[in-house]
């Protein structure tokens, strides 16, 4: 899971997947802005066949949180 969210990432941001890592964050990643954050989410929803909610998004701010997120919504299914 961990890997194909980096690949998503590394795909919505085009950057290396190999530069994503635990200490990856909003504030880090210089692509990673409200439109990339969307179409990460939707990229994210798609692939795990999920539904985030406005609040699910909005806490999704790094790397960790997003992993975090999936996880626990991929539980609920």
């Amino acid at each position: 899971m961990e890997e194909k969210i980096k690949e998503l990432m590394a795909d919505v941001f085009e950057i290396d997947a190999k530069a994503i890592n635990e200490s990856s964050t909003m504030d880090r990643i210089d692509a990673w802005g409200s439109l990339t954050h969307l179409n990460l989410c939707f990229a994210v929803e798609q692939e795990f066949a999920i539904r985030l909610e406005v609040a699910d998004m909005e806490l999704m701010t790094s790397f960790k949180k997003i992993v975090e997120t999936v996880k626990s919504k991929c539980k609920t299914l």
